[in-house]
C-alpha cells in the first residue's frame, strides 16, 4: 500500500447503508462490501430455497441478519401508519414525538391500528449498529418487540 492511497474503514452497502460489521454471518459482511455491478450479486442476508420444485430468495429476519443489543425495557411514543411506523423513545422532558424523528422501524406491534399515535411500554431489541433499516431502509434503527406491556392510545394522526 502507498501511502498516498486511503481504504475505507466503515464501508456500507449499496441500499440500506448497513455497515458491513452489522451482519452476523461472514457471508452477510462479504456482500455487503461488493458492489452489486454484476448480475450475480446478492443482498445480503438472502438465502436461496425451494419450494415445490422453484428456487426463490428469501430475506432473513432483522434478528437473524444483523447483531441487536440485549433486551430491555422501551416507553415512548409508536406512530402508525400505512407503510410507515415509527418508535420514539421517552425523554424526561418530551412532551410530543417529532416525526421522522430519529427514524426508529419498530417491528412486531401489532395490536395497534393503522393511524395512531399510542403511548406504549414494551420489552425488545434495537439494532447494534445505525443503518438502513424498515421500509426502504429509510429507517437509521430498528427495535424488535418481544413483549407488549402496555399501549395506550393516544390520538388519531391527521
Amino acid at each position: 500500500m502507498k501511502a498516498t492511497e486511503s481504504y475505507l474503514v466503515f464501508d456500507i452497502r449499496p441500499f440500506g447503508d448497513i455497515p458491513y460489521m452489522a451482519f452476523i454471518h461472514p457471508i452477510d459482511r462479504q456482500r455487503a462490501l461488493e458492489r452489486p455491478e454484476s448480475l450475480d450479486y446478492v443482498e445480503p442476508c438472502t438465502r436461496k430455497k425451494t419450494i415445490d420444485g422453484y428456487e426463490v430468495s428469501e430475506l432473513l429476519p432483522t434478528d437473524q441478519c444483523v447483531h441487536m443489543e440485549p433486551a430491555k425495557v422501551w416507553r415512548g411514543e409508536w406512530v402508525a401508519q400505512y407503510e410507515h411506523t415509527v418508535f420514539c423513545p421517552a425523554d424526561a422532558e418530551q412532551t410530543q414525538c417529532p416525526i421522522p424523528n430519529d427514524r426508529i422501524w419498530l417491528s412486531g406491534a401489532t395490536s395497534g391500528e393503522i393511524g395512531n399515535r399510542y403511548l406504549v411500554s414494551f420489552v425488545g431489541r434495537k439494532t447494534k449498529y445505525p443503518g438502513g433499516y424498515g421500509h426502504f431502509g429509510l429507517y437509521h434503527s430498528e427495535i424488535i418487540v418481544d413483549r407488549m406491556i402496555s399501549q395506550e392510545l393516544l390520538s388519531a394522526i391527521e
